[in-house]
């Protein structure tokens, strides 16, 4: 463990140990909480400092209740506890509810960020998600899915995260794994009126180590005032700002792996030897900046609730990568001619000698620079109300708009090749799979080992903007009987109408070539040892051959602004037919009707339901061409397609403690936006102008389409002891999977790699989820009072089959899907101090499902986490807290299911963002 990790923690364990000593004799005299079937009896008439926040305080309690009472199976968190997490984000917040996993967008290197973008329920793909803020689906423009990027949000600003894993005919059927909800608070959320500051700072330990920006920090005020005759009016406000700085390492196999054997077959048929083509090793910087408000406006009446809602927030992300890499290459020589082969002079043929074993013909020492700047904003609000018709009814109303954007303003990429070493190549050692080392004999590695060479091949930028506006009109009629079997009706609908727009352009399509040896130009090409920068002495594993030099950001996007964006650069240049090809516009229309009953006999409640939705898309875009300077054209896709789901939920409840669930349900999963259209993107050889990737979407695809059974058994004892047993099963049809597919070019002898996403057969999903905690009441040892332990457990197993081709049917687990989801975790809570310890795990993951290479895994991740908080007084409490103290990865992707062989960077590879260190304070009045 590095120094200032090691201080970091003495600071936080000391801090820990010295508020036990002050306050245990009070805590040790801490009277028991009264163990009732009703935990709210013992709620306040005022709010204290932390009783939204207390691990047994109000709002949790609350909550608990709401998931006793529910019909349907449904986990609820509540947000906001800064002091004892070090977690600014609501994704890795999230977390903690049992069966939730969190994701990334690879190609944005959002995981190197140091924070989760998006979440699901039970790691199922993020388009099995119905995702919701207040009750409203929001624009969905990050990404290919339909998932919202939870990075924008934050827990100053949230007041709880709800999982219905069970959603009913009132909630979106496009929701297979279930619906995601984030609360905004109300001012009728509080038991009192109160105004709140919390604030913290916090270190990334890796950033400081390598000497790279490492603080941050984040302040939010809220307040809550009930005003008016009987208080019926009221106001809640609140505001964030953050600020901060990490950094992250990985290290990736270069391109794709080849057999280790010469004429063998395909990587896919001889998994137990494959060859990497060299190595590259990244080292990422990020500036990230959040903040937004939100607000609501509610009125309490006689017969009448109304409200208003607005959210504003914005994310921003200043993300650097600088790689060094060792490529399996020959190349030109200074003079133009071409390296000789040194297998072919021995015997051999390619990349293999003469025993037809793989050793690489030369080793081309290879730099790269690129920034995936990122600018999230969100803007919602919602406008409705509740009236008291008589007789039983109440009719419910609201309209809705909001926009969304998700904008990457600096695409920037430069590379810097040159000559090669020709006289002989590079293997990769495998041996340790989290850190391997290229193997090069005496003269390749001294040739590498100097940044004096190769000069800078190019630079160029791109850049693409999404947005997306989404009006809705939802409302509902309820009747309440006054007993019976009968004992409620509901009818409702919805309609929603959205329009996304879509602009793109490739970094490729403004490249500035800088002069070579053996390709004369304007301008010369600087090695990096040239340019301003610093050169790294430690790195994750082990240090490679070659230096890695992170180079100054502002020296190359001042070369974009002279050979690029200046009058006569390159941008200029950019023919319209090129702007065309990443453009898109797209509408989407859905309408819903739906009615529930719900029917009630003794301790058995039953609320059958049918939901009927009507789904109509079209897009207009651009179509590129497959050859290097080809043109395309204008085309247009539209899809239809409608569902009637029907569902059926039942709890039975025989006594105060105990509650049995059970559910049938229907429902389906709608492709995403750029899934369905799109401009389709075409990626060439840098030398050759070669084909070598393409990237477009299905429009044919159709929705994937489900039958869900669940079962569950709760027990509820005393204040802060449950447990909560779940098993489920899941029938699939239509699945989408990602696919890439490999195809030999007859004239050139080169791959080409198809990502594109395709409806299997089907598939199914059975698990079983496990939920409990328990706080131990100090009755016979008063010293352990208010330890306890918690925690969740999710054991699935999925099938997906798929055809590939006509004689190509495969059958493997569900894409995205992880086979285990665990927390654990060990909590105290006195009179003024409280302290956690939690572990989160998330098992290995299918990625991408390739033809003749082998699949993407992503290895199983976890993060230890600790935090502590003492209350100075009714007003102040301050805490402390670290994130992934044990420095675990936070993302690694390999080929195939087993650790062996690391991926490529362009699927992750071996990536670590290191531990984050936290304090801070909150301060109410």
């Amino acid at each position: 463990m590095h120094f200032l990790e090691r201080r970091a923690l003495r600071l936080m364990f000391g801090c820990s140990l010295a508020a036990l000593s002050l306050h245990g004799q009070a805590e040790a005299a801490e009277a028991a909480v009264t163990d009732s079937a009703d935990d709210s009896a013992a709620v306040p008439s005022e709010d204290t400092l932390t009783s939204d926040i207390i691990v047994n305080g109000r709002i949790d309690r609350t909550a608990l209740e709401m998931e006793r009472n529910a019909i349907g199976t449904v986990d609820i968190l509540t947000t906001g506890d800064i002091a004892t997490s070090s977690n600014t984000g609501i994704a890795d917040i999230a977390r903690a509810l049992p069966g939730i996993s969190t994701s990334y967008d690879q190609g944005a290197n959002q995981t190197a960020v140091g924070e989760a973008q998006f979440v699901t329920v039970r790691g199922f793909d993020t388009s099995f998600n119905a995702y919701t803020l207040d009750g409203l689906r929001l624009p969905q423009v990050a990404g290919d899915s339909r998932a919202i990027s939870l990075n924008l949000f934050s827990p100053f600003a949230i007041g709880n995260i709800s999982a219905d894993k069970t959603p009913g005919a009132d909630k979106d059927s496009d929701s297979i794994a279930g619906a995601i909800d984030l609360h905004t608070p109300t001012a009728f959320d509080f038991t009192g009126n109160f105004s709140r500051v919390r604030a913290l700072g916090q270190l990334a330990a890796m950033a400081a180590d390598s000497h790279q920006p490492s603080l941050g920090g984040a302040i939010g005020v809220d307040t809550a005032r009930k005003f008016g005759a009987g208080d019926r009016f009221g106001v809640y406000l609140a505001g964030y700002y953050e600020k901060r700085a990490n950094a992250a390492q990985s290290i990736a196999a270069q391109s794709g792996y080849v057999t280790t054997h010469r004429n063998v077959g395909t990587t896919r048929d001889n998994y137990d030897a494959l060859s990497a083509q060299g190595l590259q090793w990244n080292a990422f910087t990020n500036k990230v900046e959040r903040y937004g408000a939100t607000g609501s406006l509610d009125y309490h009446g006689l017969g009448i609730k109304t409200y208003l809602r607005v959210n504003y927030a914005r994310y921003k992300n200043t993300n650097t990568m600088n790689q060094t890499g060792l490529r399996s290459e020959l190349t030109s020589n200074a003079d133009g001619t071409s390296q000789p082969n040194p297998n072919v002079a021995n015997g051999g043929s390619g990349n293999y000698n003469a025993d037809g074993v793989f050793v690489g013909t030369g080793v081309n020492p290879a730099g790269y620079f690129r920034t995936e700047d990122t600018d999230q904003k969100l803007f919602s609000t919602q406008l409705g109300g509740e009236f008291d018709l008589g007789g039983g009814f109440v009719a419910s109303l609201e309209g809705a708009y909001a926009y969304g954007a998700y904008n990457q303003p600096n695409r920037i990429e430069a590379a810097w090749r040159g000559v090669g070493y020709g006289a002989s190549g590079v293997t990769v050692d495998l041996g340790n799979p989290r850190a391997p080392q290229a193997v090069m004999a005496p003269g390749a590695a001294a040739y590498v080992s100097s940044l004096d060479t190769p000069g800078q091949y190019y630079v160029q930028k791109g850049w693409n903007f999404d947005s997306e506006k989404k009006k809705t009109l939802r409302g509902n009629l309820h009747w309440d009987s006054e007993g019976g079997l009968f004992r409620s009706f509901e009818i409702g609908g919805l309609y929603e109408d959205s329009r996304r727009e879509g602009r793109e352009l490739a970094p490729d399509n403004t490249r500035y070539v800088f002069s070579r040896p053996f390709d004369p130009r304007d301008v010369n090409g600087l090695p990096v040892s040239q340019l301003p920068g610093r050169t790294l002495t430690d790195f994750i594993g082990a240090y490679p051959a070659r230096p890695i030099r992170v180079v100054s950001r502002s020296a190359i996007e001042d070369q974009v602004a002279q050979y690029v964006d200046s009058a006569g650069g390159t941008a200029g240049r950019v023919s319209q037919e090129t702007l065309d090809q990443g453009v898109t516009d797209s509408k989407e229309r859905r309408a819903a009707v739906y009615a529930n009953a719900r029917f009630q006999a003794g301790n058995l409640e039953a609320m059958p339901g049918l939901r009927y939705e009507a789904n109509r898309f079209a897009a207009h875009y651009f179509e590129g061409s497959s050859t290097a300077g080809g043109s395309g054209a204008f085309v247009s896709s539209s899809r239809e397609y409608d569902r009637l789901d029907p569902s059926l939920l039942v709890a039975w409840r025989p006594s105060d403690r105990v509650v049995v669930r059970g559910s049938v349900r229907s429902s389906y999963a709608r492709p995403g936006f750029n899934d369905l259209a799109g401009p389709a993107t075409y990626s060439f050889n840098d030398t050759t102008d070669e084909l070598e990737y393409i990237t477009r979407p299905n429009p044919n695809l159709k929705p994937t389409s489900a039958w869900n059974f669940d079962l569950g058994l709760e027990y509820y004892g005393g204040v802060g002891q449950y447990l909560q047993v779940a098993a489920y099963y899941k029938k699939l049809r239509n699945i989408i999977v990602p696919t890439a597919g490999q195809n030999l070019l007859e004239d050139s002898g080169s791959t080409v790699t198809t990502f594109m996403p395709q409806n299997g057969l089907g598939g199914s999903a059975k698990g079983i989820e496990i939920s409990g905690r328990y706080t131990y009441d100090g009755s016979e040892v008063p010293f352990l009072d208010g330890f306890g332990v918690g925690g969740s457990i999710t054991r699935q197993k999925t099938r997906a089959t798929y055809a590939l081709a006509d004689d190509d049917v495969r059958t493997t687990s569900l894409p995205q899907a992880p086979d285990l989801i665990y927390n654990a975790g060990l909590f105290y809570t006195g009179a003024r101090f409280r302290a956690n310890v939690n572990y989160h795990h998330t098992g290995r993951i299918l990625a991408t499902v390739q033809s003749s290479d082998p699949d993407i895994y992503i290895q199983p991740m976890g993060s230890l986490d600790l935090g502590a908080a003492y209350e100075l007084s009714d007003a102040l409490e301050i805490g402390v807290s670290a994130r992934n103290i044990l420095n675990q990865h936070a993302y690694w992707t390999t080929v195939g299911k087993s650790k062996r062989y690391i991926s490529n960077d362009r699927n992750g590879g071996y990536l670590k963002t290191g531990s984050v260190y936290q304090v801070s304070a909150t301060m109410k009045f």
